[in-house]
């Protein structure tokens, strides 16, 4: 079976619309950018500013520390009993603490800060390297793998030392699980204890003594041996021995499908030897729900805690295999639902409504009001009216509304595939994507490379809509706009480092299962993300426009990553009254708000409203939401968060908050929007009347 990430989408330079010049942010000495870097990634912290943010690879948070003269990488496991709540019930966020050194690993050769340099870099692994500026070739490099079972040091000409701010309560020496790794049992004055795995090459031996209460330092310098240290308290760590001597440098994913089900698997590159030929793999609880049978049989009883990720799982073994139905395989143009028993039910009063609304807005100005200064409203608002281009064109199959919103979109789509629209894009040398030329910080960060997925994601469903109806009546517009969206699907969406000019999947992180929108900004807590409905809804534009170009990869691609988020934002993102990964203090929030990696917290960006911050997960409703927004879940957020509010809501909110009612209940959702007195102060500005009514029908409302 063929592995639907192998192929790139195309390896072409950029198209010359697009002017090269480098970007807001500068790569930092110590980098090189001779491959696309990853700006949206886990390690993206340690590109950025001082470089020494946490880095999340789960369970651990490790990073450059520079404090207190312990130089190299600091590493901390938050535990449950470190958690932190905010007032009120459900607690407004929870956190955990950052920059807590419970071990370094350093070197005594590191008198002065060391110099620190990031190598290896992949969409799934960095390796930071710490060396010193007073000796020769000494140096130390960490991989940092995501679901890596230990935090590895290699040494290079260095003695090796491992600090602690905590403070060592006792170092003692433990039975060897093989020649040539020695093991060391650590306790810390927290009370937590460490298992530290020590292999040299060769015939090489060393000793550890403890020095003071903050320093183990080994009597000689070490070249090409390696520390791994694991978090051993209340752990069967038997499983920690089978693993230990080897340790993983970088990973890849790969997928292949049989009928509706699509395997994907997460594979390790590894270095080293071990009893069990394999290091230990954490999983997160959205990848244990999936396991195949043979990764379940390697799923060890070893568990740690992560920070907002639930209860990691380590698996002996250097691949995890997850198994995802894909349930949105059929799902295209029209409105879909999981409501048990309903199917579309267009009535003649129901077309005649949609009718009405479509004629309204089908005869609006698309171009001058898409003409605006930020990529994300223009996108909204093309899409908006691509999608009653749809309606009109699937549902209502009235030739003269179409034809004349079909004219409407090319004339108004023509001005972003011509790059004249307000802020143009460009190709940013530097990291190698491509960006909006707005000023530093504005359309929501987009030049840093923030939302690129949310921003792009409107406009590939705009096009994709226009040139599929462009196409029904037997058009060629997609041969204009192709390179244009092309571009565009591989500054997010890029499956393959064959394409040379883009990162793989700058957004999406198939490790936690979702997408990261923040790009190149530092942040404490890590990457984050606030809307998860516009996440989903960037795969589902991926897959029309898949559709649309006959790329049967891409597709399948999309309708992975749409199954995968079905799985993982009912588990860290939508909270469900059942749901076990999230605190049980958090879950009456319904949603997490902004999800990090270090914390959630129940606001938004742009405020602390309940219907935004509920509203921001629902947008757009399109016919993927039900498969993601199950109807049970949405009904207990109605119920105990929505229901009171929404009548004292007299903006595009209550639009939003009453489409979101058809994913539980249609009838209700559809005698809003076709109420005679019906205020259409009450549309989002992304939100049309006609789809709201198309929708609602279509996934069953009585009419």
């Amino acid at each position: 079976m063929s592995n639907i990430f192998a192929s790139a989408i195309d390896t072409a330079e950029p198209i010359s619309l697009f002017e090269r010049r480098d970007g807001e942010t500068g790569v930092p000495n110590g980098v090189s950018n001779s491959s696309p870097l990853q700006t949206n990634s886990f390690y993206s912290n340690m590109l950025v500013e001082g470089q020494d943010c946490a880095v999340w690879t789960h369970p651990y948070s490790v990073w450059n520390n520079k404090r207190d003269n312990r130089f190299g990488l600091g590493l901390y496991l938050a535990r449950e009993s470190d958690r932190v709540f905010g007032d009120g019930d459900p607690a407004e966020y929870f956190t955990h603490p950052v920059g807590i050194q419970q071990l370094v690993l350093s070197s005594s050769d590191f008198k002065e800060e060391p110099s620190f340099s990031l190598h290896g870099l992949s969409k799934f692994a960095a390796t930071a390297r710490f060396s010193s500026k007073s000796e020769k070739d000494c140096y130390l490099d960490c991989p940092m793998v995501q679901g890596m079972g230990f935090v590895t040091g290699v040494y290079h000409n260095c003695i090796p030392k491992i600090s602690s701010s905590v403070g060592f309560k006792s170092v003692v020496g433990d039975k060897s699980p093989r020649s040539g790794t020695n093991k060391y049992k650590i306790e810390l004055e927290d009370g937590t204890q460490w298992h530290l795995f020590v292999t040299l090459s060769g015939n090489a031996s060393l000793k550890l003594a403890l020095k003071g209460k903050n320093d183990i330092i080994a009597d000689k310098s070490v070249d090409d041996g390696f520390f791994q240290l694991c978090f051993a308290s209340g752990v069967d760590t038997k499983h920690y021995d089978a693993a230990a001597g080897c340790y993983a440098t970088d990973a890849s994913i790969s997928a292949s499908m049989d009928g509706n089900k699509c395997s994907y698997s997460l594979s390790l590159k590894t270095k080293g030897k071990s009893n069990s030929n394999t290091t230990l793999f954490f999983a997160l609880p959205h990848h244990v729900e999936a396991f195949d049978s043979a990764t379940k049989d390697k799923a060890t009883s070893v568990k740690l805690p992560t920070t907002t990720k639930g209860v990691a799982v380590g698996v002996l073994s250097n691949k995890i295999t997850m198994v995802e139905e894909l349930k949105t395989k059929d799902v295209a143009w029209d409105p879909a639902t999981t409501i048990n028993g309903k199917k579309a039910n267009y009535s003649d009063n129901a077309l005649k409504l949609i009718k009405e609304a479509a004629q309204k807005e089908a005869n609006r100005d698309v171009k001058g009001e898409s003409d605006m200064d930020s990529m994300y409203f223009s996108g909204k608002m093309l899409a908006k009216y691509a999608i009653v281009l749809s309606v009109c064109h699937t549902i209502l199959k009235d030739d003269g509304l179409t034809k004349t919103l079909l004219q409407k979109m090319k004339d108004a789509i023509d001005r972003f595939k011509s790059n004249k629209q307000q802020y143009p894009l460009f190709y940013d040398k530097s990291f190698k994507g491509i960006v909006s030329s707005a000023k530093e910080g504005s359309d929501f960060g987009n030049g840093h490379y923030n939302d690129h997925h949310f921003h792009w994601g409107y406009h590939i469903q705009a096009a994709a809509i226009t040139a599929f109806v462009d196409k029904e009546r037997g058009g060629k517009w997609l041969d204009e706009v192709k390179p244009w969206i092309n571009s565009l699907v591989r500054d997010i969406a890029n499956p393959s480092t064959d394409d040379k000019h883009f990162p793989v999947f700058r957004a999406f992180d198939f490790y936690n299962g979702h997408s990261w929108a923040k790009g190149l900004y530092a942040s404490a807590d890590g990457k984050d993300e606030e809307s998860s409905s516009e996440d989903y809804n960037h795969a589902y534009a991926l897959k029309l426009w898949a559709k649309v170009i006959n790329d049967g990869n891409m597709e399948k691609r999309s309708d992975l990553m749409l199954a995968i988020m079905s799985r993982s934002m009912n588990k860290y993102f939508l909270l469900a009254d059942d749901n076990k990964v999230q605190p049980s203090k958090f879950i009456k929030n319904k949603v997490t708000g902004i999800l990090f990696e270090n914390k959630a917290h129940h606001t938004t960006y742009f405020g602390a409203n309940e219907e935004y911050i509920q509203g921001i997960h629902m947008i757009p409703i399109s016919p993927v939401s039900s498969f993601i927004r199950r109807p049970d879940f949405v009904k207990q957020e109605w119920d105990q968060r929505l229901k009171g509010l929404v009548g004292n809501l007299n903006d595009g909110w209550r639009g939003i908050l009453m489409l979101n009612v058809a994913l539980f209940d249609p009838d209700t959702a559809w005698k809003f929007f076709s109420d005679s007195g019906f205020n259409e102060n009450h549309l989002d500005g992304g939100q049309s009347k006609t789809w709201s009514l198309a929708y609602c029908a279509g996934v069953g409302a009585s009419s």
